[in-house]
């Protein structure tokens, strides 16, 4: 009588084992449905629970490959809108300038392909750099910078551009300090925010360096504070503006980002809204020993 008791507990357990084992096997294939199983059996509930555990990580796991690979298809698309306008461009101008008899005319053409291989130049150029600044096995080299000499440096040489548009950066120093950095990356971060706030500023920038950070504000147009996600602001290739007219490589701050790591710091950037919108970034390198 105890051996017949005892044997259906065991079909049971059994039956619900093979279905979990099941369910597994599924899993290592494509994501499989939670297993809902209740027994009668703690040790098997519990199990059952682990695997249900299991399978929604392996979900949510399959639903942020989708996202990702959803967002590279889209950046690869406006990369190549991005490629493609300039060489067009190019090819467009240089055909007019074999066509014309005019050599001022010709001139112009000439220029005008110029402009264009310059774009291409700098989309490649930010690719090069982005590429080489994610990948984790590249270390720069670090030493000792003066964030304020690289700062003044980079403002020296767009004080034309600047002074083009009537602005005069408001500049700020709170007791500045040496950082660890590699000077061409620590350059290339501070130049790269210096020109998105002239490409996308609406007013003279606001400069700050406070210790081993370096901050930057700019006012922006309202209607483009409304359109930027704060939260996509580093991504590669992210633009805020749909209609991409400016051609932009949707790099300059996933770049900033990416070097600012690689030299054991930090990339923070936001977007005020409000009477008076606002771009941000804030860099924290680290201090030179």
């Amino acid at each position: 009588m105890g051996g017949g008791g005892r044997l259906p507990s065991r079909r049971a357990r059994d039956r619900d084992l093979a279905r979990l084992a099941e369910l597994l096997d599924r899993a290592a294939v494509a994501p499989a449905p939670r297993a809902r199983l209740e027994s009668s059996d703690p040790a098997v509930t519990a199990l059952a629970c682990a695997v249900d555990r299991h399978l929604d990580a392996d979900l949510e796991r399959d639903l942020e490959r989708r996202r990702a690979d959803e967002r590279f298809r889209e950046q690869l698309a406006a990369l190549s809108h991005d490629i493609r306008t300039p060489l067009a461009g190019a090819q467009g101008y240089l055909q007019l300038a074999q066509r014309a008899t005019d050599p001022t005319r010709a001139a112009h053409y000439l220029e005008g392909a110029e402009k264009r291989l310059s774009a291409m130049r700098v989309l490649v150029d930010d690719l090069f750099t982005y590429a080489r600044a994610a990948d984790p096995s590249w270390e720069p080299e670090l030493v000792a910078c003066d964030l304020v000499a690289a700062v003044t440096d980079a403002l020296a040489a767009r004080y034309e551009a600047f002074a083009a548009r009537g602005w005069e950066p408001d500049v700020r120093l709170v007791k500045p300090a040496p950082v660890l950095a590699a000077p061409d990356a620590l350059a290339r971060v501070i130049a790269n925010l210096l020109e998105n706030a002239l490409a996308h500023g609406c007013g003279a920038p606001r400069v700050r360096v406070e210790g081993t950070a370096l901050a930057v504000e700019n006012p922006v147009a309202p209607e483009d504070a409304a359109r930027l996600d704060p939260a996509r602001l580093t991504e590669r290739f992210y633009q805020g503006d749909p209609s991409r007219t400016d051609h932009g490589t949707g790099l300059g701050l996933a770049v900033a980002r990416a070097l600012a790591e690689s030299m054991g710091g930090t990339l923070a950037v936001g977007v005020a809204s409000g009477e008076r919108p606002f771009f941000s970034a804030r860099v924290e390198l680290r201090p030179a020993p």
